[in-house]
């Protein structure tokens, strides 16, 4: 396995919530397959935090590709993203994950957050630079992409950009990647 490249997220923010599905996020010595993501655009996307204006917040989705952008919900869940794009704004968050070793399931953001061990204090890391997280490749081909309107949104509903894979595969791919 080896980690993804800069070049990775500095594509279309669509682009790479498709081709992250199939990757594997490395938290400490602990490795989760991602299995369902939801882009965020800048422009043409109301339901991102990119939309209006440069803020505190959203100045990370501004600024950079290729780092970790968490924020808090509901006051007290955090949500765990990837920056993309290299002159646009844009996030890829990430909704569903499985424990590679004890096939446990995490569906929602903020269950994913919480088993994974990310806060605050991952927003802004790099993930060529830092020894907490980073996304690795295990070049496992990705089948049936499944596109659905983004999940607990108000605005932007016509967008479908929620991407998941739900099928048999997710165990096959024990049997052909040895971590």
């Amino acid at each position: 396995m080896k980690k993804l490249s800069k070049n990775f997220f500095s594509e279309d923010t669509e682009i790479v919530a498709k081709k992250l599905l199939w990757k594997i996020i490395k938290v400490w010595n602990n490795y989760w397959l991602i299995l369902e993501t939801e882009c965020y655009k800048q422009n043409c996307d109301e339901a991102s935090h990119a939309f209006w204006k440069k803020t505190k917040r959203n100045f990370l989705m501004y600024e950079t590709f290729w780092f970790v952008y968490v924020y808090l919900i509901y006051w007290m869940h955090y949500c765990l993203n990837f920056t993309t794009e290299k002159h646009k704004a844009g996030a890829v968050l990430i909704r569903w994950v499985i424990d590679f070793y004890n096939w446990n399931i995490y569906k929602w953001p903020w269950k994913v957050t919480k088993f994974l061990w990310i806060d605050k204090k991952f927003n802004w890391l790099d993930l060529e630079s830092n020894n907490k997280i980073s996304i690795l490749d295990i070049w496992f081909e990705v089948n049936n992409i499944v596109s659905m309107p983004r999940i607990w949104i108000s605005k932007a509903k016509d967008k479908l950009w929620n991407f998941s894979i739900y099928n048999n595969q997710v165990f096959k791919i024990k049997k052909t990647v040895n971590l």
